[in-house]
Parts: C-alpha cells; sequence; structure tokens
C-alpha cells in the first residue's frame, strides 16, 4: 500500500479529508480485515499531515466501525460484517444459507436497499455526500470492468454506512458478498454499466437534497433495473454471447 497516494480533497477539514480517502480503501476492499495500519508517526510522515489531525480521522472511522485501536497493538482494520457478538455469526450463517441464487439475493435487496438509501438521505453529512460524489465520478470512467464492480460495491455499502446504523452496514456487507456473482464480468454489458451509473447519479441526488421518499423510490427503480439486466444478460450467455458491464 501507497500510503503517499491518498488525495486531499478542497472542501472539508484535513480529518475529514483523510477519514474520507482512508474509509474509501476500506469500502473498496483495499485495505483488508485484518490489515494493520502503518504507526501514527509513520503515516504523518507519508501523507504530510500532524499528528492530530491523523488522530482526528481515525477516531472518526474507529467510530463508524471499520477500525479498532488498541494501545501496544496498533490500529487494524475491521470489516463492516464484522459483528461484535454472536448475532452477526448467526446472520452470515443464515444469508450463506441462500446458496448465491441470483434471484433470492436481488429480492433481498429490493426489501433492504430502499430504505437504506431513505434513511441515508435522512443522516448523511457533507463528509458523507463527499464520499457518495466521488465514488460516482470515478465510475464514468473506470479502469476496468473489474473497477467498476469494485466502485459499485463502495458506493451500495458507503449508502449502508452513511444511515450511521452499524447493524445495516453489517447486514448491507454480508449482502454484498452474496451479490458478486450478478457483478460478474459475464453477465455485465456497456449498457447496464452505463444505466446503473445514471441509477446512482439519482440515488445520489437524492440523498444529497434530504428527500427519503426520492432517494427510496430511485434505489427501488435501480434494483428493478438490475434484476431486467441480469435476466437479459444471462439469456444472451446462455445463448452463447459474452458482455462487460456491472451494477
Amino acid at each position: 500500500m501507497d500510503w503517499t497516494e491518498i488525495e486531499q480533497g478542497r472542501t472539508l477539514s484535513v480529518p475529514d479529508r483523510l477519514s474520507i480517502r482512508l474509509e474509501r480503501l476500506i469500502l473498496d476492499g483495499t485495505l483488508q480485515p485484518g490489515e494493520k495500519l502503518p504507526p501514527e508517526l509513520e503515516l504523518t510522515e507519508r501523507l504530510g499531515v500532524s499528528r492530530v489531525s491523523l488522530r482526528q480521522a481515525l477516531h472518526e472511522l474507529e467510530r463508524r466501525g471499520l477500525i479498532d485501536r488498541k494501545p501496544g497493538r496498533g490500529t487494524v482494520v475491521l470489516s463492516p460484517a464484522d459483528a461484535r457478538d454472536a448475532s452477526g455469526a448467526a446472520l452470515a450463517e443464515v444469508l450463506g444459507s441462500t446458496g448465491g441464487e441470483i434471484a433470492h439475493i436481488l429480492e433481498l435487496r429490493s426489501i433492504i436497499e430502499p430504505p437504506i438509501a431513505a434513511l441515508a438521505s435522512q443522516r448523511a453529512t457533507p463528509r458523507d455526500l463527499v464520499q457518495l460524489e466521488q465514488l460516482v465520478d470515478e465510475m464514468a470512467s473506470p479502469e476496468s470492468k473489474e473497477h467498476y464492480a469494485e466502485l459499485d460495491r463502495a458506493f451500495h455499502q458507503a449508502i449502508a454506512q452513511y444511515t450511521h446504523n452499524p447493524l445495516l452496514a453489517m447486514l448491507n456487507e454480508q449482502i454484498a458478498n452474496l451479490i458478486a456473482p450478478s457483478r460478474s464480468t459475464a453477465l455485465q454489458t456497456q449498457e447496464r454499466r452505463d444505466t446503473s451509473t445514471a441509477a446512482h447519479r439519482r440515488i445520489l441526488a437524492a440523498i444529497a437534497s434530504g428527500e427519503p421518499e426520492v432517494a427510496e423510490h430511485e434505489a427501488a427503480l435501480h434494483i428493478g433495473a438490475v434484476r431486467e439486466q441480469i435476466e437479459h444478460a444471462a439469456a444472451a450467455l446462455a445463448a452463447g454471447a459474452t458482455g462487460d458491464g456491472a451494477d
């Protein structure tokens, strides 16, 4: 991990900019659960920030349940799906029992994600909105099909994170693990990618404007469109066609 690559935004405080970039690395999987961050002094030198700013950023990520900090052990990355009691393991077992059926997964998404978007529209902070906007902007010119899939997953996980309810973030992370087959490049097309990006922009706009009903509606429309696109792509694949895109 090249820590010097963390860019600084212009509209937020230094701690907020740092927390956004570090959170992004966790959301997109660059920083994996269990991975240990460099010592604070080393990070401040690489990032060119004060120790106070870094500690404030890390405190924000700890408050959001994305890292765990303990004296003598350092800072360790957590997954939003890491449960702090037995309920997390039970949830994972129940969700895992679906066998990865895409139809079942999308049905679950249609029930869970629209209310999550509505709640995020009421709770997302300006700092949170910057993260969502950056994710959507990158979707316009992804480096690859795989990169787009990573951005897509990070966008939906960020929305759940911005309800500021750790249980919803945990649930969404478990669902995201099961969604992976629906993001397979074999089931994706350019049309699906463009449609999804446009839908993400509408969801973001609704969240940013604080309109829960609109956010819920746009999220529901998006999942419905994803279902139709996957069914079409799967049929084309079965007929011998190939595709490239994302959800």
